[in-house]
């Protein structure tokens, strides 16, 4: 892992076309800010995680479309259904990169 230090308002750059800046630091919290295409999809890895999990569980599926859509159907790797608040975090990440 390659480790920077960086001040308010200075920047990192990955490759030619992604850029971090360093928005706000307040106690132990820092704000960045990332410059990326809209090709490449940024999220915080827990949201990250969640997506991979329902897209992996959506490839195992074998049942009914409409049971899928409704996030009623029993889970094909673990067992359960669909949680509402996974679902609206997709819904919501996908809505602010159209935006964007």
């Amino acid at each position: 892992m390659l480790v920077l230090s960086r001040q308010r308002d200075e920047t990192i750059m990955i490759g030619d076309d992604i850029e971090l800046t360093i928005v706000d630091i307040r106690g132990d919290k820092v704000r960045v800010g990332i410059s990326a295409p809209s090709s490449v999809s940024v999220h915080r890895k827990e949201v990250y995680e969640a997506i991979r999990k329902e897209n992996e569980q959506a490839a195992a599926f074998r049942g009914d479309l409409e049971d899928f859509r409704s996030g009623t159907f029993p889970r094909a790797v673990e067992g359960g259904t669909v949680p509402p608040a996974a679902t609206k975090l997709v819904a919501r990440t996908e809505t602010r990169r159209e935006t964007a």
